[in-house]
């Protein structure tokens, strides 16, 4: 007899349950007789389903296994064996960045997670959230602006004025407080479905062009939340001060080295790079090559809306869209910032507010319909703080 259930050129093929059920019927009949009972309700019917759902469960574990080997299907463990065989790593969480404005009354120096990665200075939130300091620095009597990392990877959201907390009690250090929003919220480890698309992206890099590829081994990096290159092809360093046959490269978030060991992979031989950050590689014959990147330039976008309720008995509530806003509305490196997308984000939130007017701006004074960073490089942030919604 034929199996009904078997693998060709086409794929995995396999019975329906009601296939299944009428080929152990017929099965039955035939050793019975044509006349025997198989009403819903009779011992051989109840006999027939549970051989049918034994053979359905197997058929299942079957097809799970055969889906398995194609890294579009697979999910768990053994998508991350498909995606390794690409060179595809699933990203774990990614950390929580904010700045946190450093008050001392003496010279002090504070240790950063750099150069003392079990005890760097922290301080933590009112809900016991902690932040650590990333780069050691000696700093002077005064207020001073210094970038921490969350302690525990994942979604750690940030309130503006509530790290005020010292968890590292040193002389000299008088108040700590973040006046604005996180830099860049930390992610929970990546999805199944994030992972798949991300492989999809890898194996696609040798088919791209330089640019692409270079870009998208960048995003491939562990905690990197953006990036972006420019390429000056021309004899002459153009008006944005890019050397020529150079690139310029800004990645936000990510490893100093392992960034500089992808570009110094994928760069072309004699291209030239722009950057501040300065990282030096040693090559195979002894020497070190110095690869040049740049960071993001953070920049505070400031946003003002006036609203109006379609409803005279409907009540806006200005707290609830500015948390929406916050949550929903964030920026890549260079894109601008633009007020129709806010409003949009404004009137899903509340089918009955209408937004009269508004803008973006960069100073709190000025509001224009859309927006760009001061620079290539930059990238706006928000903050609740910088929200503003008047209900007429």
């Amino acid at each position: 007899m034929t199996n009904p259930n078997y693998v060709d050129s086409t794929g995995l093929h396999t019975q329906s349950v009601t296939e299944i059920v009428t080929t152990l019927s017929d099965g039955f009949r035939g050793i019975y007789g044509a006349n025997i009972n198989l009403n819903a309700n009779s011992p051989d019917a109840q006999m027939i389903n549970l051989f049918a759902q034994a053979l359905i469960d197997t058929l299942e574990s079957i097809a799970q296994v055969y889906n398995s080997f194609n890294p579009d299907t697979a999910v768990g463990v053994v998508l991350d064996q498909r995606c390794a065989i690409n060179g595809v790593i699933r990203k774990g969480a990614s950390y929580t960045r904010t700045n946190v404005v450093v008050t001392t009354d003496r010279n002090v120096t504070l240790s950063g997670v750099d150069t003392n990665p079990t005890n760097p200075f922290t301080v933590q939130d009112l809900t016991g959230n902690k932040f650590a300091l990333e780069t050691t620095v000696s700093i002077a009597a005064g207020n001073h602006t210094l970038e921490f990392i969350s302690v525990v990877p994942g979604q750690i959201e940030t309130i503006p004025n509530t790290i005020t907390v010292i968890t590292t009690v040193t002389l000299g250090v008088t108040a700590v407080n973040n006046p604005d929003s996180a830099i860049s919220t930390g992610q929970n480890q990546e999805t199944d479905i994030e992972l798949r698309l991300r492989r999809t992206q890898a194996v696609a890099l040798p088919s791209q062009g330089y640019l692409p590829g270079l870009t998208g081994a960048l995003l491939g990096l562990n905690n990197v939340i953006d990036v972006k290159v420019y390429e000056n092809d021309t004899s002459a360093t153009d008006i944005y001060g890019i050397p020529s046959h150079s690139i310029w490269a800004i990645v936000d978030g990510g490893d100093n080295t392992e960034i500089a060991q992808v570009i110094y992979n994928k760069r072309t031989a004699g291209c030239g790079m722009k950057g501040s950050v300065l990282v030096s590689l040693p090559q195979v014959n002894g020497t070190d090559f110095v690869v040049k990147f740049d960071r993001p330039v953070y920049e505070n976008l400031y946003i003002s809306l006036t609203i109006e309720s379609l409803s005279p008995t409907h009540l806006i509530d200005p707290d609830y869209l500015k948390q929406i806003i916050y949550d929903q509305i964030s920026y890549t490196i260079y894109q601008p910032a633009d007020y129709t997308a806010i409003t949009t984000v404004v009137k899903e939130a509340d089918s009955y507010a209408v937004v009269i007017s508004g803008g973006v701006s960069n100073d709190g004074i000025t509001f224009e319909p859309f927006l760009y960073p001061a620079s290539l490089s930059g990238r706006f942030l928000l903050s609740l703080s910088r929200i503003n919604i008047t209900v007429i």
